[in-house]
């Protein structure tokens, strides 16, 4: 199964995705904050990001996108979006594997993890 990281300032939605994640095989680290995901990354190398864009702002979230893709090319970027918006026509769309619109269904966010695998 994949090595995760899950990045979302809502404690509740983390630990419901974590969990769900973890139920299906995968390793799954997580953080609240830009500060703590840039630190996870580091230290796990995860092959899938699953990202809120906005933490608290979509900057947060376009920053995380730009340095995880730049430092790893080949890593699966999907975004939790309750505002397609702020993705929609900005650069770092083309950087981002997937987005997702909250809320998510637990199927969604399973294949969307799953999609590591065929890649390789």
């Amino acid at each position: 199964m994949a090595r995760v990281l899950l990045v979302d300032d809502d404690p509740g939605g983390l630990e419901i995705r974590k969990m769900l994640l973890e139920r299906d095989g995968h390793r799954v680290s997580t953080a609240t904050n830009v500060t703590s995901a840039r630190n996870r990354f580091r230290e796990i190398t995860p092959e899938c990001v699953i990202l809120d864009l906005r933490l608290p702002s979509p900057e947060d979230g376009l920053a995380l996108v730009r340095e995880f893709r730049q430092t790893a090319p080949d890593v699966r970027i999907v975004v939790l979006a309750g505002w397609g918006a702020d993705l929609d026509g900005r650069p770092e769309q083309k950087l981002v594997d997937e987005v997702l619109a909250k809320p998510v269904r637990s199927e969604r966010l399973i294949n969307a993890v799953a999609a590591v695998k065929k890649r390789a």
